[in-house]
């Protein structure tokens, strides 16, 4: 593990909990990456790449400002066969997006990347794949209000009560919730000077 706090190029709360809870302290740098500019420009690609190219992006960004600390970026993509599911921000785009996904199998794409001084040392992404169970429009709404998941992509919080939404998953809940955490602390238990 790393002797000094590692910076996280997010503002995720969950991530930044993960980290802790493996016992890699760190601390929040939000990079100044413009998500919204970046995402037309990669949609070209498939989802998984997409996601490894926004987290490295991220740890780019704040790698270059910080260069001598070790920096971990991170993004999800959640893919419905050809479609991105964005975070829905909004109850009625939540309500569709569980609508069109309910009996359906889709995938978060979870990437993230480490660098120093702007240079990459390592990185990844690992897919998870949820098949959702029918849900009446009753279990939506009572779903969404118990957990407000707006800034979610997929319009659920699996750490809470969206995992009672699946009939199947295949993946590691630490890809679900948005850090392939298990292969990131392979790589750092293998790299101890990273």
């Amino acid at each position: 593990m790393p002797d000094t706090p590692l910076i996280l190029a997010s503002g995720s709360v969950i991530r930044r909990k993960m980290l802790e809870d493996a016992g890699i302290p760190c601390t929040i740098i939000k990079p100044a990456v413009d998500e919204d500019a970046l995402k037309p420009a990669l949609a070209h690609l498939p989802p998984e790449k997409q996601a490894l190219a926004l987290a490295r992006a991220k740890a780019e960004s704040v790698s270059r400002a910080h260069p001598g600390q070790l920096v971990l970026g991170a993004d999800q993509v959640c893919a419905l066969e050809s479609l991105i599911l964005s975070k829905p921000l909004t109850h009625a785009n939540a309500v569709r997006q569980l609508q069109s996904m309910q009996g359906r199998t889709h995938c978060q794409h979870s990437a993230a990347a480490l660098y120093r001084g702007g240079e990459e040392l390592w990185s990844t992404v690992e897919p998870a794949r949820l098949s959702m169970r029918a849900l009446s429009d009753a279990e939506i709404e009572d779903y969404l209000r118990q957990d407000e998941p707006y800034h979610a992509c997929g319009s659920y919080h699996y750490e809470s009560g969206g995992k009672h939404l699946f009939s199947h998953v295949e993946g590691g809940e630490d890809v679900i919730q948005g850090l392939p955490l298990a292969a990131l602390l392979r790589f750092l238990s293998c790299h101890p000077e990273a």
